[in-house]
């Protein structure tokens, strides 16, 4: 009973306090236990809604001698990938700058505050580096760096089924009766970061095209009752080789799908290794248009446009001719840009106007898109620009498919 008296006393006397709070502030493997700072700064490499990915990304900095970790930021349900930490936000600046200028990590950003809260500061992106590519800024800027795996409303494929007001489904859910689940994991294999794009949905029975879909979203694919099940999937993503995968939806992990399908719940995960197309290669660029007899590109021509542009970020080495092509080769007015007042995609500003051959208004519509990759800072010297006009025509000019002779290619030149 002594001791129990002792220990009675003991406990309310200050050296027990300070021996009882020095024992508190270490955790079960001897370290100690610090709260968390809110106004930490992480110096991130990438972000994932995915977490296999994110841990493909953190074994890849690894790998460069990068001290890499990755942490669930929950209030956005992302993977955040980070190579520093600090507590002077300028430190983390100054990291992010170097990591992005001797790394091939093209999304480099400097996060500040905490993984579990709310609170975010992302800084300004010419505090982090002056070179940064204007997609990339656009993406933080936007608050699209990433997105979680959440079924939005136009990316539904339900093959005329009114699904408007549906609520969004997450990646582990029980699928209606008659619907599968896809979630399209495209990544580039050189960096493993996410590479947005479509993919082709085609109906292998039927050889038809059932719809395309965005990648890293996922997919609600209604069951196309074709026999077999089987649909084949075609990445349609500018700046990578095309990739296909075949896939038996009742099916879908067998001895020749195990290589690139998982699934997680009762969600297909198909994965895509993108591969960059390399020196002698020649890549069309369909999604860029222009107006009529205009060398001014419409508004939806800067998604594709950003895509060249990360290409030629990611690779220093590469040079490219652009290539520009028309259909036919009559004569008419041509409206193109002003060097002093350049707008690139509206004609309601003050462009010039002439009049020329079609040779020369595929020629102007090639250096539209060259200036504007200077304006993003590309080096001028690794392009060169080419106007064919109807010369080198894929179809007709009378010809049902004749509107793709309408183009732009870029021809890969040194690597």
């Amino acid at each position: 009973m002594f001791w129990k008296e002792y220990l009675k006393r003991f406990r309310f006397t200050p050296l027990y306090l300070s021996v009882l709070l020095v024992l508190c502030s270490y955790d079960m493997k001897g370290s100690i236990i610090s709260e968390p700072n809110p106004d930490k700064s992480y110096v991130v490499i990438g972000a994932f809604a995915y977490e296999k990915n994110a841990i493909k990304l953190m074994n890849y900095a690894q790998q460069n001698d990068l001290v890499a970790h990755y942490e669930k930021r929950t209030d956005r349900d992302l993977y955040y990938v980070y190579v520093f930490s600090s507590d002077d936000k300028e430190e983390a600046v100054s990291e992010a700058n170097r990591i992005r200028n001797m790394y091939d990590f093209n999304d480099v950003w400097v996060f500040t505050g905490s993984f579990n809260e709310q609170p975010e500061t992302m800084l300004p992106s010419e505090d982090i580096a002056e070179e940064k590519p204007v997609s990339v800024i656009a993406e933080e800027e936007d608050d699209t760096e990433a997105k979680p795996m959440s079924v939005p409303e136009e990316q539904i494929t339900d093959f005329g089924t009114d699904i408007k007001g549906k609520e969004a489904k997450s990646i582990n859910l029980v699928p209606e009766e008659g619907y599968y689940y896809l979630y399209l994991n495209s990544v580039n294999i050189k960096n493993y970061q996410e590479v947005k794009g479509k993919v082709r949905i085609i109906d292998s029975e039927r050889l038809k095209e059932l719809d395309k879909v965005k990648t890293h979203e996922l997919v609600k694919l209604r069951d196309p009752n074709n026999g077999t099940e089987r649909i084949q999937l075609i990445t349609d993503i500018f700046g990578f080789k095309e990739v296909q995968h075949n896939l038996y939806l009742d099916n879908p992990i067998n001895d020749s799908t195990e290589t690139f399908v998982e699934t997680q719940g009762d969600s297909i995960i198909v994965n895509f290794d993108m591969q960059r197309f390399k020196k002698g290669d020649v890549l069309v660029m369909y999604n860029v248009y222009f107006f009529k007899d205009a060398a001014i590109m419409k508004p939806e021509s800067i998604f594709e446009l950003n895509s060249l542009l990360d290409m030629l970020n990611e690779n220093k080495k590469f040079k490219v001719t652009i290539h520009g092509h028309t259909n036919g080769n009559s004569m008419g007015k041509i409206i193109h840009l002003d060097e002093e007042n350049k707008n690139y995609f509206s004609l309601d500003h003050e462009h010039k106007e002439t009049k020329g051959s079609a040779k020369k208004l595929s020629f102007y519509r090639a250096s539209t898109i060259q200036q504007w990759l200077i304006e993003q800072g590309v080096d001028p010297e690794r392009m060169e620009v080419k106007g064919w006009g109807g010369k080198k025509m894929l179809y007709d000019k009378f010809d049902a498919q004749a509107y793709k002779n309408v183009r732009v290619e870029i021809e890969i030149t040194d690597d």
